[in-house]
């Protein structure tokens, strides 16, 4: 697998000076809605309008900076090399801040389509936080509060996908996030029924792939294609590390579509030839100049645990941080080498 040197592009999670930032004061987001980024006369869903671009940023923005300092919070739990009162106060910051937003029923009212779609992902990335503390942190107590929410919001995803999501989103990367964002709550709750449509989900999505392991749902989106077809990859991988010992054939599905679907994201990152050939339009990412951002890449070191790749590996050496904070922080320390002993799913 071959891939240009990467640039050092902006993660999702920011400097170690922001590192103790607790956002346990964070006004929580109970009703969200917003409408879509893209122009009307968009049928692909390609062309940007400004304005709706500005507003579902600002709309999202509360949300992203709760669980990205959630994350910050999270990899001092990660990090061996963590001192046991910064462990201690950082699992402290994090139940607190969840616990607050789950009795608040943060977003619990999901008014429009694009709050729909958009909310998973996020709650996924709460899930992770609170299943980071109950693993690194032994004793501590589950909390009924933040079970009960996280089970709704995951019950919630699960009946809007099901009836609600227009026929490409039901299959597209949005239903990956979806789906990662229930399995880390069934993993964390232990509920096998939001494990099996997390699980469902994401092999619904890789076995759309085609034979070269392009997503036919990201295609779609033109000179936005690749630049999609990688926000798949990560929810694809990172739910088929967490469910390896339960799941073990979602890896291989449908003829290893999930590698075939990396193989074919990574190559396009080098020459996105292939993806323009397809769509007949240059893309927005890929080639020369026009690598991706780090946090976009996060998922490699899970995709690494799954199926070793030296040449992989070593293309992301170079990046100090593969974090991002919809999965669960800095991807080093939930997923280390061979060499170290793997995460349990909390």
């Amino acid at each position: 697998m071959t891939l240009r040197p990467l640039a050092l592009g902006l993660s999702l999670l920011a400097s170690p000076l922001a590192a103790e930032v607790c956002p346990s004061d964070s006004k929580p987001v109970v009703s969200l809605g917003f409408g879509s980024r893209y122009a009307d006369d968009s049928r692909n869903r390609s062309d940007f309008d400004e304005e709706g671009d500005k507003a579902v940023t600002a709309a999202l923005k509360p949300i992203d900076d709760f669980i990205a300092d959630l994350a910050r919070q999270t990899d001092i739990l990660h990090d061996p090399k963590s001192k046991p009162e910064a462990v201690e106060k950082a699992s402290a910051c994090v139940m607190d801040s969840i616990r607050a937003w789950a009795k608040a029923g943060a977003l619990g009212k999901l008014t429009t389509q694009g709050a729909n779609l958009s909310a998973p992902s996020r709650v996924g990335g709460i899930a992770f936080a609170y299943a980071a503390v109950l693993d690194k942190v032994p004793g501590t107590p589950r909390d009924p509060v933040i079970e009960d929410w996280l089970r709704a919001r995951a019950r919630q995803t699960m009946a809007w996908f099901d009836a609600e999501a227009p026929p490409r989103a039901s299959r597209n990367n949005l239903r990956a996030w979806a789906g990662l964002a229930v399995t880390r709550v069934g993993l964390v709750l232990e509920d096998p029924v939001l494990i099996d449509w997390g699980a469902r989900s994401a092999e619904l999505v890789a076995c759309t792939a085609d034979a070269d392991g392009s997503l036919p749902n990201e295609m779609w989106r033109g000179k936005l294609a690749l630049h999609y077809q990688l926000h798949a990859v990560a929810p694809l991988v990172v739910t088929a590390a967490l469910l390896k010992e339960r799941r073990p054939g979602l890896f291989t599905a449908c003829d290893r579509a999930i590698p075939r679907i990396v193989d074919f994201t990574v190559a396009g990152l080098a020459d996105p030839a292939p993806v323009v050939a397809i769509t007949g339009k240059a893309q927005s990412v890929g080639g020369p100049g026009k690598q991706p951002r780090d946090h976009e890449l996060a998922w490699v070191p899970a995709y690494l645990r799954l199926q070793p790749d030296p040449d992989l590996a070593g293309q992301v050496g170079r990046i100090k941080k593969l974090g991002n904070s919809k999965l669960g922080g800095d991807q080093r320390l939930l997923w280390p080498s061979r060499r170290s002993p793997a995460p349990s799913d909390g």
